[in-house]
């Protein structure tokens, strides 16, 4: 936004803020002795060290970063490489193999400033010797993005980048690439193909390459944001973000002016001029009226002049508990289970919440997340919390100010899981706890949500 001349200063004020905040947050990740892991316990974890020098390299371009931040990670990747200039990561997924570990850490690292060090040489002659003969889409794009960062002109550059080009898959006018085993972070199908389709529609704008494949894999790319404006998981949203902002420095000035004009049955219009000065940011149209009764409406979009443009309609809506068809259980990814021993209790008085989970597909969740709702007027006796972690049944807890959400490592379909804890009743209230839900953190399409309960505190 500053690059475009949109940022206001109170916009920038926030904007700085939630950078700073962040930027302490990520800090306490680090292990001792360099490197990072999941809760910033050791020991480190090679790809996760990786991702943290992107984001660091990627912040001190806006937020002012310790320099010897970036320096500690950079050199404890370093000090991990093996004597065949691979890097070897059993953390996480790493693409299923030892070629995307090493493409994404060799990648970070060019990202970083480190091209000419004699380990990303190393590493470099390793990918441009095993790329060609790589059949997954997610690694062959790690292998390209790689390249692409060192030498974007080099023979073999190109011809991975070719390679990559070949795995598209068409589908009307958008371009993608399916992921294949999954992602370093264990995504896997919609979630897993935004991540790769974005890491290669990167990696072919670097190397100024197939701009019919790029143009529809932005396509792809937009058509896949949800209401809320994300792309479903951290990785995919941030992936496609870059690879957005990448295309905007790409794409030049815009063609000419444009008028929109964007109505709702006909009734509603709203008319929006896009010009050079606001060409390469999001314009938001929003109705909050004059739906039809019946449930068919109709968004017509006009446009007159300016150039290739892309859009989004999303819409939102309120269904009530009682009328929500329920999920055969088979069907559920994870099953949640939330009961409270008790509805109707005293101020002061304490509720015991038992949550049971289970893994309904064989295998193991890489990371599970459980956001449980807290009814307005408790508080969450949090002791309950710590002591799940230090006996090893979560991984993790944060608390806020309607929710607890929980992190689970490993999840596995052959141990079930049960735990408990306490909330104390405050006020005098009839309350409603918020629904509590369970899903994989890294393919949050199979959400799973329990109904909330009604509660009844008396003086």
């Amino acid at each position: 936004m500053q690059t475009t001349g949109q940022a206001s200063p109170d916009l920038k004020l926030t904007a700085e803020k939630y950078v700073g905040t962040g930027y302490q947050r990520l800090l306490t990740f680090e292990v001792p002795g360099g490197g990072f892991s999941l809760f910033g316990q050791p020991p480190a974890q090679v790809f996760l060290s990786a991702y943290g020098l992107m984001e660091f390299d990627d912040m001190a371009k806006v937020y002012p970063v310790d320099e010897a931040v970036i320096e500690r990670a950079a050199q404890w990747l370093l000090n991990q490489q093996q004597p065949d200039g691979t890097w070897q990561v059993s953390d996480y997924r790493a693409g299923q193999g030892t070629l995307g570990a090493t493409a994404y850490v060799t990648w970070a690292l060019v990202e970083a400033g480190y091209e000419d060090t004699s380990q990303v040489s190393q590493a470099i002659s390793y990918i441009r010797e095993f790329a060609l003969a790589e059949d997954d889409p997610y690694n062959l794009a790690l292998a390209a993005n790689a390249l692409a960062a060192y030498d974007p002109g080099h023979g073999t550059t190109q011809a991975v980048i070719n390679r990559l080009y070949e795995k598209r898959v068409q589908e009307g006018g958008t371009v993608y690439w399916p992921v294949g085993a999954g992602s370093f972070m264990g995504a896997t199908g919609e979630s897993g193909s935004l991540e790769t389709t974005a890491l290669a529609a990167y990696a072919l704008m670097r190397a100024d390459a197939h701009p019919d494949a790029v143009s529809g894999a932005l396509a792809y790319l937009v058509q896949g944001k949800d209401s809320w404006g994300t792309w479903g998981t951290t990785q995919a949203t941030i992936l496609t973000l870059k690879t957005l902002l990448l295309a905007t420095e790409k794409a030049g000035q815009a063609e000419g002016p444009a008028n929109i004009r964007v109505s709702l049955n006909k009734e509603q219009a709203q008319e929006i001029v896009i010009d050079q000065t606001n060409a390469d940011v999001v314009h938001l149209v929003s109705f909050d009226r004059g739906f039809s009764p019946s449930g068919s409406n109709r968004v017509q979009i006009e446009v007159d002049g300016g150039g290739n443009l892309m859009y989004q309609v999303a819409t939102s809506f309120y269904l009530p508990w009682d009328q929500v068809p329920p999920e055969p259980e088979m069907e559920k990814l994870i099953t949640i289970d939330v009961e409270y021993d008790r509805t109707a209790l005293a101020v002061n008085d304490t509720v015991t919440v038992d949550v049971g989970l289970k893994l309904n597909k064989e295998g193991v969740v890489k990371m599970a997340l459980i956001d449980l709702g807290v009814p307005p007027g408790f508080t969450v006796l949090a002791e309950d919390l710590s002591r799940l972690v230090e006996q090893g049944v979560i991984a993790r807890y944060e608390l806020t100010g309607r929710q607890i959400i929980i992190y689970l490592e490993d999840f596995s379909s052959q141990t079930p899981l049960r735990f408990s804890y306490r909330l104390r009743a405050r006020f005098p209230m009839r309350a409603q706890t918020p629904p509590s839900s369970a899903y994989d953190y890294y393919n949050p399409s199979e959400l799973t949500v329990q109904a909330p309960l009604q509660l009844a505190v008396s003086e």
